[in-house]
């Protein structure tokens, strides 16, 4: 054997072997068919809803007392006024 034909069969396995292992990971890491890939997207878009779901009840549960004080002190501002027009009414009659 010449020294040309020596390099060209470790070149030759070279190749096949880069072939059969690129093969291989090409197979391991393509993205799935489109009907999995539509599966894992539903997934992921039902636990997202209910992370905001759980988030928005859990914020609505901390507002909810914050609400509740200042709808009543709406509600004695407006009866302090009430009660303010109704005297100023009666002084000028």
């Amino acid at each position: 054997m010449s020294t040309k034909e020596k390099g060209t069969i470790p070149f030759l396995s070279g190749v096949i072997l880069g072939a059969v292992v690129g093969g291989a990971l090409g197979v391991l890491f393509a993205p799935a068919e489109g009907k999995e890939t539509r599966r894992k997207i539903a997934l992921k878009g039902k636990k997202a809803l209910k992370e905001v779901k759980d988030s928005a009840a859990e914020a609505g549960k901390k507002i909810k007392p914050a609400l509740e004080g200042i709808r009543k002190g709406v509600v004695e501002k407006v009866e302090d006024v009430k009660e303010g027009f109704e005297k100023g009414i009666k002084v000028t009659k």
